[in-house]
C-alpha cells in the first residue's frame, strides 16, 4: 500500500504521477547507460511536478534508486490505481479546489485513508450531489427530489 499525498485527489491525479515516474525511470535508465559509456556525470535531470519528486524521494529513503526499484514503484502505483477505493462525487457545477479538499479529507477520514475521490459535474442535476462508492449510489440532487415529488410540483408553482 502507498501513502497518497494530500494533493493526489483522484484517479487522474494518480495516473499523471505514474506517468511522470515512468518518464523518470526511463530517463534514469538512459542516463545510467550514458554514464557508463561516456564517464560524464553531468546530466541534467528533467523537471517533474513537486508531487512526483516528493514521491520519488520518499521511495528512495527505503529503496535505493535503480531501474528495478523505479519499476517496482511504478508497479505498486499501478496496482494501487487498479484496486484503490474510489468515491465518485457528482455536483451540478465544477467544484472549486477548496471544496475538493474538504470532500477528499472527509472521505479519507471516514471511508479509507487512501481513497481516491473523482469529482465530476452534471448541470442537469440543478443542485445537490450524487455520491457513488462501490455499488452504492446516494442521490441527493435537486432533480431527483423534484422528479420524486412530480405530482406536487404543479401545486407548488400555483402557490408561488
Amino acid at each position: 500500500m502507498i501513502n497518497l499525498q494530500n494533493n493526489i485527489y483522484s484517479r487522474e491525479d494518480l495516473r499523471e504521477v505514474v506517468q511522470e515516474v515512468k518518464k523518470y525511470a526511463s530517463w534514469y535508465a538512459q542516463t545510467a547507460i550514458k554514464m557508463q559509456v561516456t564517464k560524464n556525470n553531468t546530466f541534467q535531470e528533467p523537471s517533474f511536478s513537486p508531487t512526483t519528486v516528493s514521491i520519488i524521494n520518499e521511495w528512495a529513503k527505503e529503496n535505493p534508486i535503480s531501474s528495478k526499484s523505479l519499476d517496482a514503484l511504478v508497479e505498486i502505483m499501478e496496482d494501487y490505481l487498479a484496486a484503490a477505493p474510489v468515491v465518485v462525487i457528482t455536483l451540478a457545477a465544477p467544484a472549486p479546489n477548496s471544496l475538493k479538499k474538504v470532500m477528499v479529507d472527509w472521505c479519507r477520514k471516514n471511508i479509507a485513508p487512501n481513497a481516491l475521490v473523482d469529482m465530476r459535474f452534471n448541470r442537469a442535476m440543478l443542485g445537490g450531489m450524487v455520491v457513488q462508492y462501490g455499488s452504492h449510489i446516494h442521490d441527493w440532487s435537486f432533480r431527483r427530489q423534484i422528479l420524486s415529488a412530480r405530482e406536487k410540483f404543479p401545486e407548488v408553482l400555483r402557490n408561488v
